[in-house]
This record gives C-alpha cells, structure tokens and sequence, in this order.
C-alpha cells in the first residue's frame, strides 16, 4: 500500500506540473521595417506587434520623416508648422500618439502606441484601425502580408 502511495504521489506530481507547463501563453513580437527615398525625403516606418498565444495584443508604429535634401531643408519650419496641423499628441482609450522633432538632423516622427486589449473597437475606429480588436490574423499572416508590402520583418 505504501507503494501505490508512492507511486500516486508521484504520478499526481508529474500531472501538475506538466499541467503547468502547458497552460503558459506564448508570447512573441514582430518587427517590421519599411524604408522610402523620395521628394527629397527619407521616411522609415517601424510598426512592432506583440502576440499572445497568436493573437494581437499591443501594437506600436514609429514614422520618421528626415528631410535630406539642403532645398527642402530651407523650408523646415513650414514642414513642420503643417505636420503639426496634422498631428496632434492625445492619449486616450489605450492609444497614444506623440510627436518629436530634431531640428538638428530635419527629422520629424510620430509615434502611435495601442493597447489593442484594453482599447475600445470605437476608440480604434477613430483612428482608422477598424476591427483591429476583433482581427483574427496570426504572427505569420502579418509578417507575409508585410514583406509583400516590401517590408523587413523579424520575428523576436
């Protein structure tokens, strides 16, 4: 009796703790980088997604704008007084969008940040991200579609 004893606790320990092993939720991020030369301009997009057990939970994308052209570099201060216009800092409802500026290298970058779990779809639809709570996409299908856009992705 001692035996079977024995042999239930060890059985029940190996039970729990493969029971543990199993419920983890995996947790993965994609990067995507896409990089565009024109007018002028440098424009790098850098959008990171994080994934739990593969569904979006968190989203960031960074733009930066880099003047590179001396032409277009005399007219800065009108650059940025009309992406100012355009770009105004909020944070609410899980997003957050901010500005900064480098006067010394012309750049100019946005950057907006969701909490897709703690956000709202109306929140989301204020800011063109429509059924982004709901999407159902996988890591996979988002790194695919991103590269056949010309991006550089990296799973980390």
């Amino acid at each position: 009796m001692k035996k079977f004893g024995m042999l239930l606790l060890s059985l029940l320990t190996v039970f729990f703790l493969a029971g543990c092993g199993s419920t983890q939720e995996k947790e993965q991020k994609l990067v995507c980088t896409m990089n565009q030369n024109e007018d002028g301009m440098n424009v790098k997009q850098v959008i990171s997604m994080n994934f739990k057990n593969d569904k979006l939970n968190h989203m960031t994308m960074e733009i930066t704008t880099r003047i590179t052209d001396s032409d277009v570099q005399k007219n800065w201060e009108q650059f940025k007084k009309i992406m100012d216009e355009d770009n105004q800092e909020f944070d609410k409802d899980g997003i957050r969008f901010t500005v900064s500026v480098n006067d010394q290298n012309y750049e100019y970058t946005t950057s907006l940040d969701i909490d897709v779990e703690n956000t709202t779809e109306e929140a989301l639809k204020k800011q063109g991200f429509e059924g982004l709570k709901d999407d159902r996409s996988t890591l996979e299908e988002n790194k695919k579609e991103a590269e056949q856009d010309g991006a550089i992705c990296e799973i980390k």
